[in-house]
């Protein structure tokens, strides 16, 4: 399959059945993938927010620090 991926976009496939996200370099203007198994992505493209980025479970921050507390304020219920 070949899909879309705009030059000076972020690229991204997200496989659902095992939680895993990839994002591609910025080298190209499509993806190429075949599927060795049954599988499920999602496919995605956006514009760069030009910061760094931090995951950790529902939590998305700029850095390490800002996850712990945001994980920390979950926890004392301070989310609403």
């Amino acid at each position: 399959m070949t899909l879309p991926a705009p030059r000076g976009r972020s690229v991204f496939f997200y496989d659902v059945r095992r939680f895993e996200l990839v994002d591609f370099n910025d080298d190209g203007d499509a993806v190429e993938y075949e599927a060795t198994a049954d599988t499920r992505l999602l496919f995605g493209h956006a514009e760069p927010i030009g910061e760094p980025v931090v995951a950790y479970g529902p939590f998305v921050m700029n850095t390490q620090e800002e996850i712990v507390q945001a994980v920390r304020d979950y926890r004392d219920g301070r989310f609403r």
